[in-house]
């Protein structure tokens, strides 16, 4: 049983930098990097601790999430809203500049120690820039 309390919405001036919408610069899932042309049609969307990430009107993603900032690399959980039954999956989290890199393990999987992503590993990296105003 998952005790949905443990992502109730608490500001941090992370979660503050990660509102609004954010285009993908890059995105691996299981070593597979998702084609260059395929990114411009992505957006994730962080509104409080809600994060959506959707491809081509697809939803991918729709998660709470919480982040253990005292942790090196800080560490980010989601508790999955979207299809199926709710889960947590674990990741990590770091700026690269301006931009937001996560790598999240599948539900059920291990913490990633380190941002690698490699054939097979189930894991996703994705890196995101702030989206330019319309």
């Amino acid at each position: 049983m998952i005790d949905e309390s443990t992502f109730a919405f608490n500001t941090t001036p992370l979660l503050e930098r990660l509102q609004g919408e954010w285009q993908p610069v890059a995105l691996v899932s299981s070593g597979a990097p998702l084609a260059e042309a395929l990114l411009t049609h992505g957006v994730r969307t962080t509104t409080g601790n809600e994060a959506k990430v959707v491809f081509g009107g697809q939803t991918m993603v729709h998660a709470k999430m919480r982040f253990d900032e005292s942790a090196k690399p800080i560490a980010v959980d989601y508790l999955n809203l979207g299809r199926g039954p709710k889960s947590i999956s674990l990741g990590i989290f770091e700026w690269v500049g301006d931009e937001a890199r996560f790598c999240m393990a599948q539900a059920g999987a291990p913490r990633p120690a380190d941002f690698s992503c490699d054939t097979g590993s189930g894991r996703t990296l994705s890196q995101w820039k702030r989206r330019p105003p319309r």
